[in-house]
């Protein structure tokens, strides 16, 4: 049960964006940074409870329910334009049920979206992008993966960064191949940016 002045701290937020640099986003596939900072500003704020499983057999007070109102108002806040607009029409009573929706939607397809984004990776090609555009790329997939509990190991990155590379870097390729222990993907890239 809330206690009286519990939650007054929540009422000095009065901006979430500052607070939480990124957005919760679907085509980013975000979640796992999305979800643990806004957990962290909540527990920060002593509200995570209210994205948990927690049940009461009592009914909430009325400072509980303006507490939740706010903590929803943020989740609100927190996400992209077009989670915004799906998650509106779901219609959240509950920062639970907003939450939960969330949750569920970023865990919908995980595995066909893995798939995909590995397959994207494997095939990814330097073409006629920089050296650093091509390695921002490769981030930005590893990042994707790893949001959605993929493991992925250091010499399968540094191997597909490899195998994307076309001739404009026979050198820095041959190199890359034969130093023991394998390089990092940042050795791989600075080397391909310094030639590059």
């Amino acid at each position: 049960m809330a206690t009286p002045g519990q939650y007054d701290k929540i009422y000095t937020v009065t901006s979430v964006a500052h607070l939480i640099p990124i957005k919760l986003d679907i085509t980013k596939l975000n979640y796992t940074h999305g979800s643990t900072l806004f957990s962290t500003l909540c527990a920060t704020f002593n509200v995570h409870s209210f994205l948990e499983n927690s049940s009461t057999s009592e009914p909430p007070t009325e400072e509980w329910k303006k507490a939740d109102a706010v903590v929803l108002g943020w989740i609100f806040l927190a996400i992209s334009e077009s989670l915004l607009e799906r998650l509106l029409n779901t219609q959240p009573k509950t920062s639970k049920e907003a939450w939960e929706f969330l949750k569920k939607l970023f865990q919908d397809n995980k595995r066909s979206k893995t798939v995909e984004l590995t397959a994207e990776l494997r095939s990814l090609i330097i073409g006629d992008q920089t050296a650093e555009a091509y390695f921002r790329k490769i981030d930005s997939i590893t990042s994707m993966l790893r949001n959605l509990g993929s493991k992925l190991e250091e010499d399968e990155l540094v191997t597909y960064a490899i195998n994307g590379l076309n001739d404009r870097f026979p050198h820095a390729t041959h190199i890359i191949l034969h130093p023991n222990p394998f390089p990092d993907l940042n050795i791989v890239r600075s080397m391909n940016n310094s030639t590059g």
